[in-house]
């Protein structure tokens, strides 16, 4: 094969994955949308019964939006699978393992993400803003939950979340590759970059940075515990690995 064909070649295997890519998202919009009420009865708080709609197309326009995010998040994850599927040929056996191994550590880790801490932030967030709007009786005031605004906060929290394993994947990278005593050193650039980071991914209030910028803080310090403990483990077996003699030595050559 020339090249010429090969290029031909790798342009259609290309377009085959992007059409997968393309038919796997709108497949998945199709079926959420046909399910949008329960999509969205998922993700309510325990003991809601209504929400409040103002707007005679906002009902239409809040399913499109869910179902939308939804699908593109989807779609986003099997284009990533579909570039790994493209590209492992041409890859190292090691760096296809790596790949390999790093794709299932983030399926892991967003499944358990949105099945197990996902619903317990929205259980805390709800009951903790909850309790201060409904305690107007001295003015009897009455709170009536918004259906696109509360989407709204949850689109925003699944951002935050979504840039969670990149920032730890890139933190750990960083680290790795490193010098630790310049981590050390320059703990409070790091401290700021954390919580420019949370500015950057979550909505500009106090509280959303706090939640975002706290666990990346918690992570990097301890990811350099563990480095510390790993280096005095290591020193550890040095100094308990049994030093050959000259004698014994020149009996294990005979």
């Amino acid at each position: 094969m020339n090249k010429l064909q090969i290029s031909i070649y790798y342009l259609q295997e290309f377009n085959y994955r992007l059409i997968y890519t393309i038919f796997g998202t709108m497949f998945i919009f199709i079926t959420t949308y046909t399910y949008k009420q329960s999509l969205i009865f998922i993700f309510l708080p325990q003991g809601l019964s209504h929400f409040v709609s103002t707007g005679l197309t906002e009902i239409f326009f809040t399913y499109l939006q869910v179902c939308t995010i939804f699908s593109l998040s989807c779609g986003i994850g099997i284009a990533i699978i579909q570039l790994y599927l493209f590209l492992r040929p041409g890859l190292y056996a090691f760096e296809a393992k790596t790949i390999f191994h790093l794709l299932i550590t983030a399926l892991i880790f967003y499944v358990c993400l949105y099945v197990i801490i996902f619903p317990i932030i929205i259980k805390i967030l709800w009951e903790l803003f909850s309790t201060y709007s409904q305690n107007f009786t001295a003015l009897d005031l009455t709170f009536e939950p918004k259906l696109q605004d509360y989407l709204y906060h949850l689109q925003q929290l699944n951002k935050a979340l979504s840039f969670s394993f990149p920032c730890l994947i890139v933190l750990n990278m960083l680290q790795f590759y490193t010098n630790k005593q310049t981590w050390v050193k320059y703990r409070g650039i790091a401290y700021i970059t954390a919580f420019f980071i949370a500015a950057f991914i979550t909505p500009p209030d106090i509280l959303s940075q706090t939640l975002l910028g706290l666990p990346l803080i918690l992570y990097y310090e301890l990811q350099l515990k563990f480095w510390s403990l790993y280096e005095e483990y290591k020193k550890q077996l040095l100094i308990r690995q049994p030093i050959k003699s000259h004698k014994n030595s020149y009996r294990d050559k005979k």
